[in-house]
C-alpha cells in the first residue's frame, strides 16, 4: 500500500479511542477513493473493523502506565505500513474528499498542518494553548496532521523525536523554559524536533489547504463562553458537517471526546 491514513488508539479511563478511530475511519472512506487506514494500538485495546485495513499493536508500550498516552507516536515512522503517510489524531473527522492532497504532499519527506482554522475557516496564529510555544520558540506546528514519506529526511526526523520523548525528564529541565507537562505531548516533541533540524523554520512547508478546524474555545474566539459546543451547536446533515450554522469542508478536530455522541443524537 503506497498511501493511506494512520493514527494512534490507546484507550484510558476516560476514552474509548477505538470507537473515535472507527468513526473516523468510517467519514474518510465516506469521502476519498485514497483512504487506506491504518490504527496503531495496545494489546488491552485491539480491535477488528471493516473500516481499518490494518490494524498493528504495539510491541512496545512506553505508554503503558500513562493515562495520556502521547509517547508512542514517534513510533509513527517504523509501523506505517505505507510509503506515504497522513498522520491523524482518532479524535477527528473528515468532511470532504481530500485525493487530491496527495499531489502536493508527495513532492516533499514533512508536512505539518502549520497554525490551524476555526469555525469560520480564518487561520488562527497565536491561542493561549499554546503559550510554550511562544516562550521556547517552537513552530507552530500540528501533529494532528501531517504527512511524511518513507525517507532518510523524514527518518531522522522520527529518530530525534523518539530521543525527545524517551529522555522526556531531561528534556524539560534542560531544553525547554518552563515546561511542565508530565508526558511528552507529541505537539511539543515534534516542534523540539523540528526545530532541531531547521532552526529557521526555512524547509518548512505551509500549505493554506492542510490545516484543520480545531475545535477549541479560545480557537474560535469563545474563550469567555461557558459551553461553546452547545452555542456552535455542530450537526450532521447527510453528508454535510455544520459548524456554527456553517458548513465546512475541512477536517474537522473536534477535541471534545463527547461530541460524536451529541451528532448521533443531531443527525438530519
Amino acid at each position: 500500500m503506497s498511501r493511506g491514513f494512520l493514527w494512534f488508539a490507546q484507550n484510558n479511563t476516560e476514552t474509548d479511542y477505538v470507537d473515535l478511530s472507527i468513526r473516523l475511519a468510517k467519514s474518510i472512506k465516506r469521502w476519498n477513493k485514497q483512504n487506506k487506514v491504518c490504527v496503531i494500538t495496545d494489546q488491552a485495546s485491539r480491535f477488528t473493523d471493516k473500516n481499518v485495513d490494518v490494524v498493528r499493536v504495539l510491541q512496545k508500550d512506553y505508554s503503558d502506565d500513562h493515562e495520556i498516552k502521547w509517547a508512542n507516536e514517534y513510533q509513527a515512522f517504523s509501523l506505517t505500513p505505507f510509503t506515504h503517510t497522513i498522520k491523524l489524531e482518532a479524535d477527528m473527522l473528515w468532511t470532504a474528499n481530500t485525493d487530491w492532497w496527495w499531489y502536493h504532499l508527495w513532492q516533499h519527506d514533512i508536512v505539518f498542518s502549520v497554525h490551524c482554522r476555526n469555525y469560520r475557516d480564518k487561520v488562527v496564529k497565536t491561542t493561549p494553548y499554546r503559550t510554550l510555544f511562544v516562550r521556547n520558540k517552537l513552530p507552530n506546528i500540528y501533529n494532528g496532521l501531517m504527512y511524511f514519506r518513507k525517507s532518510k529526511k523524514a527518518q531522522t526526523f522520527f529518530k530525534i523525536a523518539e530521543t525527545i520523548a524517551t529522555n522526556w525528564e531531561e528534556v524539560k529541565k534542560n531544553m525547554l523554559i518552563s515546561c511542565h507537562d508530565q508526558y511528552p505531548s507529541t505537539d511539543v516533541v515534534f516542534a523540539l524536533a523540528q526545530r532541531i533540524m531547521d532552526p529557521t523554520n526555512k524547509n518548512l512547508v505551509d500549505y493554506p489547504w492542510f490545516k484543520f478546524i480545531h475545535h477549541k474555545a479560545a480557537v474560535h474566539g469563545l474563550g469567555r463562553m461557558k459551553d461553546h459546543d452547545q452555542y456552535l451547536m455542530p450537526l450532521q446533515i447527510g453528508d454535510r458537517t455544520i459548524i456554527g450554522s456553517q458548513r465546512t469542508s475541512r477536517v474537522w478536530h473536534y477535541h471534545n471526546k463527547n461530541i460524536p455522541g451529541e451528532l448521533d443524537a443531531r443527525i438530519f
